[in-house]
């Protein structure tokens, strides 16, 4: 699966002794349209909340304490890639409107970062957290292929890796291997200073300080957990 990980968690995840390992969810609907041209939105889930009965801070970002259950996660070195499923509350028919409103949510990008509970934003602990690192997660990207089951209280959704989906409707922003995001917007979230031009220079003039699109000007920046494309794929099938 295209993810995202970097050399510190690959040595956690070889540690004999594991501490707690969550799971955090992102449904990101801002690429489809509804029948009145409006874009759906971002939002964010996790199963539970944090050690002050708050929810989960990460990055900065909160995910709402929300009924999510995923499976089919495991990696496979042969035949094509696992079909997971992400099965969500249906609250107040919340999902069931979702569906309705964006066609079954078809082509919507599933985010699913796995983190290490002592890596955590300090907000999350009563007494801080001293080894808060923002940077340590695996970040895996998924696409919304099918909505499997539609009940009154649950909503079950099919994923595939985005160099997998089976005609689902995709739009152009999702399949790009640049960045779509605004450089300094919100979505960006870089507030440094000037670090390179266009093409990767570095520069420190602020006139041309300006995003290549490319996961290099993210990494120039240490902005890679903020980048929005999609690493490694190239077209879908």
């Amino acid at each position: 699966m295209p993810t995202l990980i970097s050399n510190q968690f690959k040595l956690d995840l070889a540690k004999l002794e594991q501490n707690a390992l969550i799971e955090l969810f992102e449904v990101d609907l801002r690429g489809l349209k509804d029948s009145d041209g409006i874009n759906g939105e971002l939002y964010r889930f996790y199963a539970g909340k944090n050690e002050r009965s708050q929810p989960i801070v990460w990055q900065g970002k909160t995910y709402a304490p929300f009924g999510v259950k995923a499976e089919g996660f495991e990696m496979s070195g042969q035949g094509p890639s696992n079909r997971p499923t992400l099965t969500l509350a249906n609250i107040n028919g919340f999902l069931t409107a979702l569906c309705n409103r964006f066609d079954q949510c078809l082509g919507g990008i599933v985010r699913r970062r796995l983190v290490y509970m002592h890596y955590l934003d300090a907000v999350n602990f009563k007494g801080g957290n001293k080894q808060a690192d923002p940077t340590q997660e695996a970040l895996s990207y998924f696409v919304i292929e099918q909505l499997s089951s539609l009940k009154r209280d649950v909503a079950q959704f099919t994923l595939a890796l985005p160099s997998e989906t089976d005609n689902a409707l995709i739009g152009a922003r999702m399949i790009t291997t640049t960045c779509c995001w605004v450089y300094r917007g919100v979505e960006c979230g870089y507030t440094g200073g000037a670090v390179a031009d266009e093409k990767d220079q570095p520069t420190v003039d602020p006139k041309r300080d300006k995003c290549s699109g490319l996961l290099t000007g993210c990494k120039m920046r240490n902005n890679t957990h903020n980048y929005g494309g999609f690493v490694s794929v190239n077209k879908l099938g």
